[in-house]
């Protein structure tokens, strides 16, 4: 992926996918477009723009979504306490904290969000019955612990599955919407820190919502038709 990706062409990258109603942006966000809407970078990683960005908590991703729909003149889908407006959560992003209230989701809301598990899933297989992402063979499609070099790629440097998504197997890991009985927030894909079970499509597991590692990030749709 040559051209960079910020806030004001991030619609171009959306991919909708068949037979849902939601669009998927085709790579992991990177830490250019993360730095265009938040205004830093918190990653471990860096010198290149199309680096994924990550060491962000879920509470940043949701934070995050919701500063890129109002940039972008959409509804906000998150809220805490009925607030989706992100100066008023009593919360700063990027300093390992939390959000203290219960964060909610409006569902008919148009704006970017993270994907559930069951859709992250779904876009994952890209209509295509494959162990990863696009491929039998972790190699073609993902940058894990084997292939690595303990570091983070840029994006779209691996082949695509059959939605033309990039990196859904490695990389880095993705939060996404959703949680097991203890609070703690689901994410999938596998990372460049992985073996390669992480990051079969099937593959979930969860971390705390304040969670950051420098292999950890996420990847945004929108729902359509709303």
């Amino acid at each position: 992926m040559e051209e960079g990706v910020t806030y004001k062409n991030v619609d171009k990258l959306m991919i909708a996918v068949p037979g849902k109603e939601f669009s998927i942006l085709a790579t992991e966000v990177t830490q250019e477009l993360y730095e265009s809407v938040m205004g830093k970078n918190p990653s471990g990683f860096k010198g290149e723009k199309n680096l994924p960005v990550e060491t962000v908590s879920w509470y940043d991703a949701v934070y995050f979504c919701n500063k890129l729909s109002k940039i972008c003149g959409l509804t906000p889908v998150y809220d805490v306490d009925g607030e989706t407006d992100v100066e008023k959560w009593n919360y700063v992003p990027n300093k390992g904290n939390k959000i203290t209230k219960t964060v909610t989701q409006d569902e008919n809301a148009n704006g970017y969000r993270l994907p559930t598990v069951e859709e992250w899933q779904y876009a994952a297989k890209g209509s295509q019955e494959f162990t990863y992402s696009g491929s039998g063979e972790l190699d073609e499609v993902g940058w894990y612990v084997v292939n690595s070099g303990n570091k983070t790629h840029s994006v779209a440097q691996k082949d695509p599955n059959g939605y033309v998504l990039y990196d859904m197997s490695g990389n880095v890991e993705e939060w996404c919407w959703g949680s097991d009985s203890n609070g703690k927030r689901y994410y999938c894909g596998g990372s460049w820190y992985n073996d390669a079970y992480y990051c079969a499509v099937g593959n979930r597991c969860d971390y705390n919502a304040y969670s950051t590692y420098d292999y950890l990030g996420f990847r945004i749709v929108r729902s359509t038709g709303k």
